[in-house]
């Protein structure tokens, strides 16, 4: 078959919307001014809640999915992502309906996130230079959905804090290319191919000890995410402003990474995790000694090219073998991928607690060590990061 068909690029519309939950941080600030009695850390939960709810999402897709198949379960999560991620614009009066709309829409991400990818891997299963391919697209869109949200963020908040959340009404626009392009497979159809092919025991424990793997990886890599704005002011070379434009500049990389993963795989293959694992943990070792603006926002488009080389070799190394292997391998992906994210914060607080130094730079050396750490040991078992 053709690469782009209406059916990828309506699955790829729906990646735009993967990355949307941490759009919102902008906002933080003029939310806890708003809820001035709510603690500020409950406040700051707006922006990591969603990671836990979309595992809850990744877990009750596949019951959703028997019942009403997997066209209607992705537009029922695209109806959650509009309704709730759009709720607290036209209503404010009350934090915990804010905080149960994040929730929700985890939720709602959470029951398309796996379908979309075990989706677009099934279109290409019989080659995997173009479903290499297809995952790194998959992986740009998600990217670049974040950077288009966060920019829409920053250009509604000047209107008001709750105007801002009317960026999640671009759900209905991917509901709309689902509904369109995307047929409706019947129920009975999925459920004798998930029966044809059965995921052996040792393929689910290789497959959950890299997902392990794969959750190291996370938590040091947004632990970065967090750190890179106090590290500018404790280096005395920048501000916030400056540490959003390294956020930025990781976006950047991760998309340039997703559009050019189909070529990287196909050079590399298996030597791609430990490369990038190696590539990233140098890029942030490096900024714990930078001096300059500029050094330390290409260091940050040089780690957010290495993650997102990580994250679609994991997604094809899983997708890789039939639909149950496909919906198998994907849980195990997301479910790492947001447990490391939400967990984050706790890793910054064991690294201070082990080495009895709560700086910024000390943070930023641990993270850059603990990944140059990861890629020699996926190097020395090489062989065995495949499942």
């Amino acid at each position: 078959m053709k690469f782009f068909s209406t059916k990828l690029i309506a699955l790829l519309s729906v990646a735009l919307v993967v990355n949307s939950a941490p759009a919102i941080s902008a906002n933080i600030p003029a939310i806890t001014q708003y809820f001035s009695k709510i603690n500020p850390v409950y406040v700051g939960l707006l922006t990591t809640i969603p990671s836990l709810f979309l595992v809850i999402g990744v877990f009750l897709t596949s019951f959703i999915e028997k019942k009403i198949g997997k066209k209607y379960t992705i537009i029922t999560g695209l109806i959650i992502v509009g309704i709730f991620g759009t709720l607290p614009a036209w209503y404010q009066g009350s934090f915990a309906l804010l905080f149960l709309s994040r929730c929700l829409l985890g939720l709602g991400i959470g029951l398309f996130n796996r379908l979309l990818i075990q989706m677009i891997s099934q279109l290409f299963q019989k080659d995997n230079l173009k479903k290499a391919k297809a995952l790194g697209l998959e992986s740009a869109c998600e990217g670049l959905g974040g950077i288009f949200m966060t920019i829409a963020v920053g250009q509604l908040v000047k209107i008001n804090w709750e105007s801002s959340f009317l960026v999640y009404a671009f759900a209905m626009i991917s509901l709309l290319f689902v509904f369109v392009f995307i047929p409706n497979e019947s129920t009975n159809k999925a459920e004798a191919s998930v029966r044809e092919v059965k995921v052996s025991k040792e393929r689910k424990i290789k497959s959950i000890l890299l997902g392990f793997v794969l959750f190291c990886i996370v938590l040091l890599f947004i632990n970065y995410n967090l750190q890179i704005t106090p590290l500018l002011i404790e280096q005395g070379i920048g501000d916030a402003t400056n540490g959003s434009n390294m956020i930025a500049a990781i976006a950047t990389g991760a998309f340039i990474a997703g559009n050019l993963f189909g070529v990287t795989y196909a050079y590399l293959q298996r030597w791609l995790l430990p490369l990038a694992a190696f590539v990233a943990g140098g890029s942030i070792f490096l900024t714990s000694w930078s001096f300059s603006v500029a050094f330390t926002l290409i260091c940050s488009l040089v780690l957010g090219f290495a993650f997102r080389n990580i994250m679609p070799y994991f997604m094809h190394t899983f997708t890789t073998g039939g639909e149950a292997v496909a919906k198998f391998g994907t849980t195990v992906v997301l479910v790492a991928y947001n447990l490391g994210a939400t967990l984050a914060p706790y890793a910054s607080q064991g690294i201070s607690l082990l080495s009895g130094n709560t700086s910024a730079s000390n943070q930023i050396i641990f993270t850059g060590v603990g990944l140059c750490s990861i890629g020699l040991v996926t190097l020395i078992f090489n062989k065995y990061m495949t499942v």
